[in-house]
């Protein structure tokens, strides 16, 4: 890969940009949807750069992350403000 973007590169790049924005003026949690798609936009990103992306497989371990279903839960208990 050479050390500088192509057209079609930088073209892909603002597109994925502009899908990974999220709007942090609104106070509601991300939906699951959501974040699981930035989270896609961001790995087409990283391939363009010639990263590898691999994917792990689920550990029983992990910390669980709320989803949009919980969202009622975290916000009585104070954690987003």
């Amino acid at each position: 890969m050479s050390e500088h973007l192509n057209k079609k590169e930088i073209d892909q790049l603002m597109d994925l940009f502009n899908k990974i924005k999220l709007d942090l003026s609104d106070s509601s949690f991300p939906t699951r949807t959501n974040r699981l798609e930035a989270v896609e936009n961001m790995k087409k990103v990283l391939k363009i750069h010639n990263y590898n992306i691999t994917i792990k497989a689920p550990d029983e371990h992990r910390v669980k992350f709320a989803d949009a279903l919980d969202h009622h839960e975290i916000m009585q208990k104070g954690i987003v403000r």
